[in-house]
């Protein structure tokens, strides 16, 4: 593939995807500490200054909480939206740099290009200022990033269509949220909520109709009390088989 996706890790504690674009390295948000940021990126040989920019999805903690470390390294630039970009400034206490700017702003629906890709916004359902997901395109592959969205509309789904690969979230199984002892009652409604995150049977449904141009799907941002791999597995591999896709569920554990 022209286009490379390594997940440092995906759960309610942090996420964070590595992107490698012929050689070029960046981060799709950045939900952990510096320290873990490091970590991660050392298995696979790499460093904070070798990552070229930061593409952000929205402003929560567990996507953005290692900007403010990101934000001392001149040579890494931040691509988020403008609501984003502020939201984050606001919460993070970033500020310029002394010599640089690393906000590289747009607004939800532009198109970024690149010097050997492109990359599409679009808009997701959550409770953020203005939540993006991505579409990476390279000449020889079409990657999307989809995570936190509370529902997939038929928009999405439009999206999501055109790809080789998918990072899709598949959050929680439905009677197991409902059923969570220790959970509170509004912290399940957000979660099930058209502007919380997706169930397991959304995924399923999604992937029923999955495109045939479809080869790699990554599940990501797992609950770890609320779903399993275990479970996930037992729905979708069989589902893997029948459609001709290979299947990565990403513990959120790791």
């Amino acid at each position: 593939m022209g286009l490379k996706i390594d997940i440092l890790g995906s759960s309610s504690k942090g996420n964070c995807g590595l992107l490698t674009v012929d050689g070029s390295h960046y981060l799709i948000d950045a939900g952990f500490s510096g320290k873990q940021l490091k970590e991660r990126l050392a298995r696979y040989g790499l460093t904070l200054s070798d990552i070229e920019g930061v593409f952000l999805t929205h402003e929560h903690q567990d996507h953005a909480a290692g900007l403010k470390v990101l934000s001392k390294l001149s040579e890494i630039r931040f691509f988020a939206n403008s609501k984003t970009a502020q939201a984050i400034e606001e919460r993070y206490e970033i500020t310029s740099r002394p010599f640089a700017d690393p906000w590289n702003t747009f607004e939800t629906g532009d198109t970024l290009t690149f010097g050997n890709f492109s990359v599409q916004t679009f808009s997701i359902p959550h409770d953020a200022a203005d939540p993006v997901g991505f579409l990476f395109r390279s000449e020889e592959a079409c990657l999307a990033w989809a995570t936190d969205i509370g529902r997939l509309t038929p928009k999405i789904a439009e999206y999501l269509s055109q790809v080789d690969a998918l990072v899709l979230e598949a959050n929680h199984d439905e009677e197991l949220l409902w059923k969570h002892p220790h959970r509170p009652q509004y912290l399940k409604e957000r979660v099930a909520s058209e502007t919380g995150h997706l169930s397991n049977g959304d995924v399923y449904k999604f992937l029923q109709n999955a495109p045939p141009t479809l080869k790699f799907v990554y599940l990501v941002h797992i609950s770890r009390e609320c779903n399993s791999t275990e479970l996930l597995r037992k729905m979708l591999e069989p589902l893997a088989v029948e459609k001709g896709f290979e299947l990565h569920i990403v513990d959120p554990n790791d």
